[in-house]
Parts: structure tokens; sequence; C-alpha cells
């Protein structure tokens, strides 16, 4: 996930060329290992991560707005580093490895499996 690739795939996708104008990004499907680069997208209200090979949630500290996460079909296997998402209310974390939920109290999110 390179900046690079970020910038095509936002000019290929008609979204804007300012990162930080993006309100959504779509980068289901693309065979990402790692979530990083996003520092630039700080106006992130939906993220779509799904079906990749991503193993941790991470490098997301900018995502301050963020609402929708979607991480279904990765090979997370704990959830964390979330908690600088105070308007995040919708994750998406099935079909990962998870096999135990824990330290969610702080979170408002609604929470599918």
């Amino acid at each position: 996930m390179t900046k690079e690739f970020l910038r095509k795939h936002c000019k290929e996708q008609k979204l804007y060329m300012t990162p930080g104008l993006n309100d959504v990004l779509y980068l289901h499907f693309k065979g990402f290992s790692k979530i990083e680069n996003l520092e630039e997208y700080t106006g992130l209200k939906s993220l779509w991560l799904e079906s990749n090979g991503i193993r941790c949630i991470e490098n997301l500290e900018g995502q301050t707005q963020l609402r929708c996460l979607y991480l279904h079909q990765n090979l997370v296997k704990k959830i964390q580093n979330l908690d600088h998402m105070q308007f995040l209310d919708t994750i998406n974390l099935s079909n990962n490895g998870i096999s135990k939920i824990e330290n969610l109290s702080q979170y408002k999110f609604f929470l599918k499996n």
C-alpha cells in the first residue's frame, strides 16, 4: 500500500487527488498485507479493507473521523489500536483469526460477526 498506489487508485476511482478531502476509500481485494501510508487521508469516514491479507490493525492514527471500518476476510488475530477513533460506530472483523474478543467496553461501535 504505497503512496504512489493510493494516488493512482484515487485518480482511477475519480476521488479527490488531495488525500484529506476523501471521505471514503475502497481498498478491498488488493492483496495488501499491511495498513500503511494513510496518514494524509485524515477526512476518511469509511475505509474498506476487506479480503486482503492484513494481519494487524495498525497505522490508522490519522483516521480520527472514521465511522466505518471494514476489515472482514483478512488475517487479523487481535482487536487493537482503535481507541483514538471516537466516531467509529461500525466495524466488521468477521472471517478473521480472532479467537477472543476483549477490551471493547470503551468503544461505541457496532460489532458485526
